[in-house]
């Protein structure tokens, strides 16, 4: 039943989500309670509660909308961030200003706690991911196994089997490396990438291909290499009995290198019945393999019995490396990255292009939400990403953020005085306003963007019918009577 099966996945997501933000707000939580700060509330979501329960002089609250959450410090920053967030004990036992003060390095403390308990969460999914079956990685470096003929890359002399060093002369490794310098490459609709063929490096200006739906830049005319990774083989054809083994990485036939499916099968058609010289990557080794393909009567064509994987079924978005650690470094990388291209004065290009795809809660709900419907194990990996996301934008310095907090305590530590409050509470309330703009222009653009992606698949699917009407009325009209 599909609406059960959407249910689900919008139950899913609401807990994953909160899972996120809980364990932020729980890192913030139990350091002050360690530290002997006072803790006012612990809310997970905002608005009406739910839930809500007073233990120990804490009210504990779950709020009707679950994306987001706070712990109520009044310790923390007294003159803005209690403001902001809401005291859930106005009124009752000590007002902020009677409060004790507190030494700075417990306000930073406290205030590192939430990006540090993203983090372990983070870990422990990668980790989660690292150890479970089934979960499908590979990282695809930049080496192109593809290029349209009629291409401008094809026109430029970029071929396959080169490889990709650069975007505007930032270095790329993998093939999402390189699509995240595409996204940012500003609105010329060009790049300057390196290329690199043997021991020759060399600059070449490629287009863009933009996605009028979406938005996203894409390579014009070139593909990345996904190897040619067996993923079964037929009974009693000439692969199996020559030793080969699933998972096997086919790299080489008759000593020159393989670097798709589709050459593979047009070499072994060139070859016809007679034995050619497979190198194999199994593990760490290199193997050499000899078979001779069968003539197929049924297809007319020359067999040897090997499925491929296909490059979704080995490369996922939220799990590129089977190595937690790299896989946690790339995350990281990647939203500082993102915010550079944000913040850097020099990069005006840049930061247009992210101001014009970044994505706010609806988005990331959206993409939670399909990941969930497609693989559980793909929104585990989509849900380590979110949570190093939140533990990296909280630290920047600004006020309303944990970041802020710790700026105050270290502008304290190194003047010796307190930052003076009415200026705090002026800064606080003047981001916390820009927050809200900024989250009302998010959503604002993220319905939008949604709104366009389905009319748009509205109008294929019905260009779709008309088109299949069309030709069932032609093929009608030629049916003898």
């Amino acid at each position: 039943m599909e609406w059960v099966s959407l249910i689900g996945s919008g139950v899913c997501v609401a807990l994953f989500f909160s899972l996120a933000i809980f364990i932020h707000e729980f890192g913030h939580f139990i350091a002050a309670r360690r530290l002997g700060l006072r803790v006012d509330a612990f809310s997970i979501g905002f608005g009406p509660a739910l839930w809500k329960r007073t233990v120990g002089g804490v009210v504990y609250k779950v709020g009707c909308v679950p994306f987001g959450g706070y712990v109520a410090l009044p310790q923390l920053d007294p003159s803005g961030m209690e403001k902001v967030q809401g005291s859930e004990r106005d009124g009752e036992g000590d007002s902020c200003s009677e409060l004790e003060d507190i030494a700075p390095w417990k306000r930073i403390v406290v205030a590192l706690a939430g990006p540090v308990g993203n983090f372990v969460l983070a870990i422990f999914l990668a980790y989660f991911l690292f150890l479970a079956p089934g979960v499908k990685t590979g990282v695809l470096d930049t080496r192109i196994g593809s290029v349209a003929e009629n291409s401008e890359a094809w026109k430029a002399g970029v071929r396959p089997g080169d490889r990709i060093l650069s975007v505007n002369n930032r270095k790329v490794g993998t093939w999402s490396d390189l699509q995240v310098e595409c996204q940012l490459a500003g609105d010329s609709g060009k790049a300057v990438f390196g290329i690199q063929r043997g021991d020759t490096v060399r600059e070449v200006e490629l287009p863009f291909r933009t996605s009028e739906i979406v938005e996203l830049k894409m390579l014009e005319g070139v593909f990345p290499a996904t190897h040619c990774e067996v993923s079964a083989l037929m009974p009693d054809m000439p692969a199996i009995q020559a030793g080969l083994l699933p998972n096997d990485v086919v790299v080489e036939i008759n000593g020159e290198p393989v670097r798709e499916a589709q050459q593979f099968a047009e070499a072994i058609q060139h070859n016809r019945a007679q034995p050619v010289t497979l190198t194999v990557k199994r593990g760490r080794e290199l193997q050499q393999i000899v078979l001779t393909p069968r003539f197929d009567e049924a297809s007319g064509r020359y067999l040897v019995g090997i499925v491929w994987k296909d490059a979704t079924e080995r490369v996922r978005a939220w799990m590129m490396y089977r190595n937690p650690w790299r896989q946690l470094k790339w995350d990281s990388l990647s939203v500082v990255r993102v915010l550079q291209a944000l913040l850097a004065p020099e990069s005006k290009g840049e930061r247009k292009a992210v101001a014009r795809n970044v994505g706010g809660p609806v988005a990331i709900v959206i993409g939670l939400f399909h990941t969930v419907r497609g693989d559980i194990l793909d929104a585990i990996g989509f849900l380590r990403m979110i949570c190093v996301n939140l533990a990296i934008l909280n630290l920047l310095p600004f006020p309303v953020l944990d970041g802020g907090h710790i700026l105050f305590a270290l502008y304290e530590v190194t003047t010796r005085r307190k930052p003076h409050p009415k200026v705090v509470s002026a800064l606080v309330n003047a981001f916390a306003f820009l927050l809200i703009g900024l989250m009302v222009l998010l959503f604002y653009r993220d319905i939008a963007r949604q709104v366009k992606i389905s009319r748009a698949v509205r109008a294929a699917v019905r260009e779709a019918r008309q088109e299949a009407e069309t030709a069932s009325e032609t093929n009608a009209s030629v049916v003898p009577r």
